[in-house]
């Protein structure tokens, strides 16, 4: 998204929403990853090894998926954060633009010093 005034003030926020995009969709793939690699079925606690291997590697799945959905959701998080800040930052800009405009900045004004008559000789006694 992109405004530009008269006087060549621009806005260019495509880049934030590209990111917030970019955010979202790496929190679509966690989360495709972890239903991928979620166990389907509870393993005895024989079947992995021995009755210490099979509670060790159940702990450790349920953590990792754990992991996985807050990784998930605060990339979503992210990705939302990002998208409010850029819509927050160019509706502070159009603001800016608004106020410049209504300054009356097209009204002939100018910093520039008024010109002044040449000093004469009189001005130095």
């Amino acid at each position: 998204m992109s405004g530009a005034g008269s006087d060549g003030y621009s806005i260019q926020a495509g880049g934030m929403d590209g990111e917030a995009g970019k955010l979202d969709r790496a929190g679509d793939d966690v989360g495709l990853i972890r239903k991928a690699v979620e166990d389907q079925m509870c393993y005895t606690s024989d079947a992995l090894g021995g009755s210490d291997s099979g509670p060790a590697y159940n702990n450790f799945a349920a953590a990792w998926q754990a992991e996985a959905k807050t990784l998930e959701a605060a990339l979503h998080e992210l990705a939302d954060k990002v998208g409010i800040s850029q819509r927050n930052y160019v509706g502070a800009d159009q603001d800016t633009i608004v106020a410049l405009h209504s300054t009356g900045a097209n009204d002939g004004l100018t910093t520039m010093p008024a010109p002044a008559a040449a000093p004469s000789l009189a001005d130095f006694d």
